[in-house]
């Protein structure tokens, strides 16, 4: 209860933030789509797909892409909000597997969201609907993790870069200009927007 009262001021200005990106006149749509992919990134992440299938293999059975299960937007923001504060901001680390980023207790905004969306999958929820997503502004890159409940939309689940709070992407990163989106991916998928 007390870490809660502590982080009202950081909750208080993510909701300030999504009040004026609301107040913007701008629409965009976040459909994935498989073309126009980064060659080079595709790579990274295919690698680090490998890496973390076989860290998630048990027995010599790994996992298996699932449509099963359910998105509980309760249990979103709880697993958002209980992964930030296992894991750490810090400028140490890319591309590593959800354990190793646990175990350390820190990462760059990649692996806090690879963390997350570990845990969303344990969870339960569908692993079309996961993912974290790159982007870039100006010569700053940031990743953030997503849950994908509609064709056209997303739930952000961002280390406080933009939000400390889960938001609709259509809500805020519409609203945003001179953002580009890199890549997408979850364990076993690649795409961009």
């Amino acid at each position: 209860m007390l870490n809660l009262i502590f982080q009202l001021p950081v909750y208080a200005r993510s909701v300030a933030r999504i009040a004026v990106a609301a107040t913007r006149r701008s629409k965009r749509t976040f459909v994935r789509r498989d073309e126009g992919i980064d060659p080079s990134m595709r790579e990274n992440v295919l690698t680090w797909q490998k890496k973390q299938l076989h860290s998630m293999t048990f027995e010599n059975v790994g996992p298996a892409k699932s449509s099963d299960g359910k998105i509980d937007l309760a249990r979103m923001w709880r697993i958002h909000r209980s992964s930030l504060q296992a894991v750490r901001h810090d400028l140490d680390g890319m591309w590593q597997v959800s354990t190793d980023t646990l175990e350390k207790g820190r990462g760059i905004s990649l692996d806090q969201s690879i963390v997350i969306m570990h845990r969303l999958r344990d969870a339960g929820f569908p692993d079309e609907s996961l993912g974290v997503v790159s982007v870039q502004m100006g010569s700053r890159r940031h990743s953030f993790a997503v849950v994908q409940d509609r064709e056209d939309d997303f739930w952000m689940l961002d280390n406080g870069y933009f939000s400390n709070i889960p938001v609709r992407a259509s809500a805020y990163l519409a609203k945003k200009s001179g953002i580009v989106y890199l890549i997408g991916f979850n364990f076993f998928d690649v795409w961009t927007y």
